[in-house]
Parts: structure tokens; C-alpha cells; sequence
């Protein structure tokens, strides 16, 4: 087998002379004259030690080791071209931004897993996070201001896809002084007449309010205080008796030595999470965390 220590052009030149059947015609499409392509072609026939045209008057035809050749160089050729592209769009991917928007804690759990996985394995991509509600997160995805978002209890979304990856239970934060604070569950006649601390901002209110509707029945008489503040000092006012508070399993990993967190029994279901993104979307970055993120899904599954 000849050493391959030709330039990769002139297989590219050959190849094109196949396709046009002249060099003439192959080299008006490389900008250059009929005698370089021929030229180069003949380099690469004496490389090879196979003559792969013959050439006459009329024009050039392959040889029948010439048209072994070409079709197997073709194919070599296009899977080199994908080798490329791919080492350019992992290059990208590893420089780039990815714009997140999510519903979920990073306390802990799958997202705060999938996030530090990501920064570890492509640590010179930048990654901006924000918290936003339902509506607002699909309207990013649809123009493109946001990559990826992380929803719960997703249907359809028109002009996205989605994919499931991880659940969550939703538990009641209460006081250690509390009452029930050694209840194993809590039934929603425990609760009823508690004060409901909620985060404001479109993200902790639009949970919040959706939970304590599914529990109550739709009652509007729940006494509910929105706070300006983020979870780990929702939790710090919970401690200090100012009510009792929904949070997600993931934002339970702050853990508080005067708060206690109870299953409800009436959310036994797990609360679904699925990355959800434009169809359109075309950032490598996001791809790379999307990979990632159905891997780790599988996994979790398999419980490997």
C-alpha cells in the first residue's frame, strides 16, 4: 500500500473530474486551468501506482480500478467532511454561551448535577441562568432568547421539543417548634388555615399558587404572604414562624436546622421535569448540555 503523502486537494480535483467527465469543466469550478487539474491528478496516479482515467480526444473516463477508487474516496471524503464539521461545532460548543432558563432549584438534584457536569467538562463555555416563569420561558425558546429551559409538568409546546428527565416531590417547610412537625405526611386539612409564604417573581408564585389550588380544590380563601426573597431566606422565615412554605425536593437540600420538610399526601405524585427548546435552535452549546442531559436521565433510570 503506496504512503498516502499526497495534499488532500488532489483527491478532491480527481473526484470532481469524475463528476464533470473533463477537466476542463472541473477546473471552471475550481477557478483554475484544465492543464493544473490534470497535473495534479497525474501526482495523485503516481502516488497511487493506479492509472485512474484514461484520457483522449474526447475526454477522460474512469479505469476500472479508477472507479473503485473514486467511489470509496468519495465516501472517505464526505465522512472527513463530517469529522470536520463536528470537530468544529465540539470546538464551539466548548467556547460558546448557552442561555437557561429554569423553574427548578439549584440547591441541589439533577439540574444542579447536569450544570456542574457541563462546567467541568466544557469549563470555557459560559453559562447564563435564569429563573422565569412558564410563559416567559417558552417565548425565550421561541425567539431564541433562551436555549434551553428546564419546566415542570410540560405538554406540548408548539414550535419546541421536549424530552422528560427528572421528578420531584413537593413538601410543606414547617417550624421545628411546629405541631405536626413529626408527622410522617401531612393531609391538606393540616395545613388549611397556615400561612403560605411565597417567593414573588413569576417563577416561585406560579408553583406555589398552582400547588396550593390542586390541594385546596380551587379554594380562594388561602392565606397566602408573597416575600421578596429567595428560598434559603423563605426557609430562614419559615424558622422564625412567620408560616409555612411548598418547596421542591431539590431547594429542601438547604438544609435548615430549625425547618422540617413533610411529604403532602395529596401530591404524591412526582412533579416532571423535562428540557424543553426551539426546534430551531441551532447553538452547539446547548446541544452538548442537551446530550449530556439525556445521558444522565438514562442513567438515573437504569440506576447505574
Amino acid at each position: 500500500m503506496p504512503e498516502i503523502a499526497f495534499d488532500l486537494r488532489y483527491l478532491r480535483y480527481a473526484i470532481l473530474v469524475a463528476q464533470h467527465g473533463s477537466f476542463s469543466k472541473a477546473g471552471e469550478s475550481l477557478n483554475l486551468s484544465h492543464t493544473t487539474v490534470n497535473r495534479r491528478v497525474g501526482l495523485l496516479e503516481r502516488v497511487l501506482g493506479v492509472p485512474l482515467f484514461d484520457r483522449d480526444h474526447t475526454g477522460v473516463r474512469l479505469t476500472p480500478a479508477g472507479q473503485r477508487f473514486i467511489q470509496d474516496a468519495t465516501v472517505g471524503a464526505n465522512l472527513l467532511s463530517d469529522a470536520i464539521r463536528d470537530l468544529r461545532e465540539f470546538h464551539r460548543a466548548s467556547d460558546g454561551v448557552i442561555r437557561v432558563g429554569l423553574m427548578s432549584s439549584l440547591a441541589d438534584g439533577f439540574l444542579a448535577d447536569l450544570l456542574r457536569d457541563f462546567r467541568s467538562r466544557f469549563p470555557e463555555a459560559e453559562i447564563k441562568v435564569e429563573e422565569m416563569s412558564s410563559d416567559c420561558a417558552k417565548i425565550g425558546l421561541l425567539c431564541n432568547r433562551v436555549d434551553v429551559a428546564f419546566l415542570p409538568n410540560v405538554a406540548e409546546v408548539p414550535g419546541c421539543k421536549t424530552v422528560e428527565l427528572w421528578e420531584e416531590q413537593v413538601l410543606c417547610a414547617l417550624p421545628k417548634g411546629h405541631p405536626l412537625n413529626d408527622r410522617k405526611t401531612l393531609r391538606w386539612e393540616d395545613i388549611a388555615g397556615e400561612v403560605f409564604l411565597v417567593p414573588s417573581g413569576g417563577t416561585g408564585a406560579e408553583l406555589d399558587v398552582y400547588f396550593l389550588g390542586k390541594l385546596s380544590g380551587g379554594q380562594d380563601d388561602i392565606r397566602m404572604s408573597m416575600q421578596s426573597v429567595g428560598r434559603e431566606n423563605l426557609l430562614n422565615l419559615v424558622s422564625d414562624g412567620f408560616g409555612v412554605a411548598l418547596l421542591l425536593s431539590s431547594a429542601t437540600q438547604q438544609r435548615h436546622e430549625e425547618v422540617v420538610f413533610i411529604p403532602l399526601a395529596e401530591l404524591q405524585e412526582p412533579v416532571r421535569f423535562s428540557a424543553v427548546w426551539s426546534q430551531t435552535n441551532a447553538n452547539p452549546v446547548a446541544q452538548r448540555l442537551l446530550e449530556m442531559a439525556r445521558r444522565k436521565a438514562g442513567k438515573s433510570r437504569t440506576g447505574n
